[in-house]
């Protein structure tokens, strides 16, 4: 599979937007639901910060947060125009805001494509109205159906749509109910996500306490493969560990991630990768805002890219994705090949077949996408 093309050179920017009209016990995101009052200033707090940032070209710009359709949509057109007057934007440039279906009605959407966006990413999660109320999202089913056409009539074919798996007492036929919906939704774009718990979240905490039983690996591997079947069948590609898509529709955003590459972070609890500096910005949203009002840059976490760091990271990042890692690229980014780089463990799983080589890139076979984790443990310096 083809997949979008590289963007060496450019660089992507993500702004988060941290309100949440209620928050969902499962989300260990920073997000509140309180002094909405400040979200003006915090527009401005961002602006200052791109103002102070060294100009360079932009391939994309991803809303997330939070609930980004919260934001109404002339404060974020004039978000996206500061980033317009402050970068160098490319013509083809992909503009992504996440959304929640309960905010989703044509005209609002009109005013988000009106400001540039061409690339909605819609929360659904389920399409099983016990399993959302499970989850303590604000949509039912029929809402995030109706929210789907409303983007569609809007003129917004390019969408995405979440789903969530591994839920407790997820059956098969509630799992097929949601894909099944999902697909005939007709979105470009899938994401699937297995339910994960942070202790510090609401729902962590009853797991941790035993008042929540949480699904065993079995069923979660089952629920992947089930997902990996029918979403095949259904002419969707598996591009990345957690995203299918059609043919030319990837998300070109996330694939900077998963592509090591540069990403500038704005916002209240955004993360970054640029200009030589990983970093992450307080959550704290007064302190951001007075923060980018006296030139700070509102760092709470900054490390340097070091040889070794970006190794690591282009090998654990590259082999999320189905095309891999090209190994002529490692080596003249870093000096050394993969097999130099990697442990002697790397041939015995390339034998096995769990890892494979084809036309010089390094890829994790599709039925081991679940053990990835355990994979980068066995070839990774220091982590074997």
């Amino acid at each position: 599979m083809a997949l979008q093309p590289a963007t060496a050179g450019t660089v992507a920017v993500y702004v988060h937007w941290p309100w949440c009209a209620s928050l969902c016990p499962y989300c260990d995101f920073d997000k509140q639901a309180t002094d909405f009052r400040l979200a003006e200033p915090y527009a401005e707090a961002l602006i200052q910060h791109l103002e102070a940032t060294p100009r360079r070209t932009v391939h994309s710009l991803y809303f997330g947060g939070g609930t980004p359709s919260l934001l109404r949509p002339d404060r974020l057109a004039r978000i996206i125009a500061g980033v317009g007057a402050h970068m160098d934007v490319q013509n083809d440039w992909e503009v992504t805001l996440e959304a929640n279906p309960s905010d989703v009605v044509p005209r609002k959407v009109e005013g988000y494509l009106q400001a540039g966006v061409n690339r909605i990413s819609l929360g659904v999660q389920s399409l099983v109205d016990r399993e959302l109320q499970f989850l303590g999202r604000r949509h039912d089913a029929d809402k995030a159906m109706r929210a789907a056409r409303a983007l569609r009539e809007a003129g917004c074919v390019n969408f995405s749509v979440d789903l969530m798996y591994g839920l407790p007492g997820q059956s098969q036929s509630d799992l097929d109910r949601s894909i099944e919906g999902l697909v005939a939704l007709e979105p470009s774009h899938i994401s699937c996500y297995a339910l994960t718990l942070e202790a510090e979240t609401p729902m962590g905490a009853d797991a941790a306490a035993g008042r929540l039983e949480v699904a065993d690996d079995d069923r979660v591997a089952d629920a992947y493969a089930r997902i990996q079947e029918k979403l095949g069948t259904a002419g969707f590609d598996q591009y990345e560990l957690s995203n299918w898509a059609r043919p030319g529709r990837q998300s070109v955003h996330n694939l900077t991630y998963w592509r090591n590459g540069e990403y500038l972070g704005l916002g209240a609890g955004a993360s970054g990768s640029f200009m030589g500096l990983r970093y992450k910005r307080t959550p704290i949203v007064p302190v951001y805002i007075e923060s980018a009002a006296r030139g700070g840059t509102a760092y709470v976490e900054i490390e340097p890219w070091t040889t070794e760091s970006r190794m690591r990271d282009t090998v654990m990042l590259g082999l999320r994705l189905s095309e891999g890692i090209a190994d002529a690229e490692f080596v003249s980014a870093h000096g050394l090949s993969l097999a130099e780089y990697c442990t002697d463990r790397l041939g015995d799983l390339t034998q096995a077949g769990v890892l494979q080589w084809h036309e010089g890139r390094l890829a994790l076979a599709p039925s081991y996408y679940l053990v990835s984790n355990a994979v980068l443990a066995d070839i990774l310096p220091g982590l074997a």
